[in-house]
């Protein structure tokens, strides 16, 4: 699960809303049969396959319960983000132990060290003086 964390995602943003909200937590869900619920009083239940930074959820084996009750089958659907009220976890998943996992596998930033200019190469230094004359 924390796997496809890891996978390069296709912009920043995506990344940083995958890293930073509760769409890791859907993101955890691929490769598991769920129901979604959605705004307009229908649902949708099926195989999970893609879940992107924004939450917009790609799945298989697809029974769409509209809001009279009738279903339609669909081997394909397409759940923008916009549209979900809810997404039920499966009884054999434990939320707490998803996101857990979530976090343990997710990737620490990168710093990635610049040429220092002038100025601060000088307040380093000044810094590391003050810090010799307080300890003697």
């Amino acid at each position: 699960m924390s796997d496809n964390l890891l996978q390069v995602l296709g912009s920043k943003k995506e990344q940083f809303l995958i890293y930073n909200t509760l769409s890791s937590l859907v993101k955890a869900l691929e490769g598991y049969y769920t129901t979604i619920d959605l705004r307009n009083e229908s649902s949708v239940s099926g195989l999970v396959t893609k879940v992107d930074g924004f939450m917009n959820v790609e799945m298989e084996d697809v029974v769409y319960i509209d809001s009279t009750g009738i279903p339609h089958f669909f081997n394909q659907f397409f759940v923008r983000h916009r549209n979900i009220r809810y997404v039920h976890v499966p009884e054999e998943l434990s939320p707490n132990q998803i996101m857990q996992e979530q976090i343990s596998g997710m990737k620490k930033p990168r710093i990635i060290n610049k040429k220092r200019t002038f100025k601060q190469l000088r307040a380093q230094r000044y810094q590391k003086e003050t810090l010799r004359s307080l300890n003697k």
